[in-house]
């Protein structure tokens, strides 16, 4: 898929565990099938929403591959293949690039405090070993500067896409935005979509987000680019009250929406053991009934 169409909510699916704590893989199908019916402009899989520093090595693979099969080129899947080290970050690239991936997505290794020319040469071998573009994931683990990201799109000619996440955010894209960088194809944002309207005004290409409210988000960012501000404004409102629960509840509060859209068997995180108690559900029920209305998207 070309890349200048790359635009909207990019949605993560969320890692479905059953209760033996294995990958449910026909959830992880009706995810996947989920977020292609409700219209996004791509996936982006497995990063952090995904748990993905929580999976073996095999799960990340089967987190890859699932949904680039049920995706099957009705949107674009971008894979995440950020390691510890190089050599398993390129072996994750090759292995995106044989089952189809359009892009790749990595951070710099996340377990290091790497240095600038180590940085460097992890994407170049990384874009090495693909011909799909590769995106930048700068987030807080290993924070770039908007120098070193140009830096890196400019001496690497496959890097061309950045997923900013660094606070602020919304600054940031705009610093890098305005740099008119012509290696620079796109940026998108994160942090759950709560900042996407100011970050659609500072020129980021979209938003990626978790799952859960991918219909409602792409539906706001349509809005946008519709230049329909007020309705734009209006609809986000109404989403933000799920979007600043899921910041304070993680991906236990993400996966219970999935379960009450009918997606979901359960909200299993292997990151909160303890689950969500009274006080979380009592809220989340709150928020449920207020954006029920705007959900696109029907089992």
């Amino acid at each position: 898929m070309a890349t200048t169409e790359w635009r909207g909510c990019f949605a993560i699916p969320m890692t479905p565990f059953d209760d033996n704590d294995r990958i449910d893989e026909d959830v992880l199908r009706a995810e996947i099938e989920f977020c292609v019916q409700s219209g996004v402009g791509g996936l982006v899989t497995p990063v952090l929403v995904s748990e993905f520093q929580a999976l073996s090595e095999d799960e990340r693979r089967l987190m890859m591959r699932i949904p680039v099969e049920t995706a099957a080129k009705r949107t674009p899947v971008v894979v995440n293949v950020a390691a510890v080290n190089t050599p398993l970050a390129v072996s994750y690239a090759r292995y995106a690039q044989e089952i189809g991936a359009d892009a790749v997505i990595a951070m710099p290794p996340y377990a290091l405090r790497p240095e600038p020319e180590l940085i460097l040469s992890y994407f170049k071998a990384i874009a090495a070993a693909v011909t799909v573009p590769v995106w930048i994931q700068n987030a807080g683990l290993v924070s770039l500067s908007t120098d070193q990201l140009i830096r890196l799109c400019t001496e690497i000619e496959n890097v061309s896409w950045v997923k900013e996440e660094v606070d602020p955010a919304p600054r940031m894209i705009g610093a890098l935005v305005g740099r008119k960088s012509p290696h620079v194809k796109g940026v998108m944002g994160g942090a759950g979509g709560r900042y996407m309207i100011t970050e659609h005004a500072r020129g980021s290409n979209g938003i990626i987000p978790a799952c859960e409210c991918c219909d409602v988000i792409q539906s706001v960012w349509n809005l946008l680019d519709a230049g329909k501000q007020t309705e734009a404004g209006d609809l986000f409102e109404h989403v933000l009250p799920a979007m600043i629960l899921e910041g304070l509840l993680g991906m236990s509060f993400a996966k219970e929406i999935m379960v009450r859209r009918g997606v979901f068997k359960n909200h299993r995180t292997r990151s909160q053991r303890s689950g969500l108690d009274a006080s979380d559900m009592r809220e989340i029920d709150r928020v449920w009934e207020r954006i029920q209305p705007y959900l696109t998207w029907h089992n």
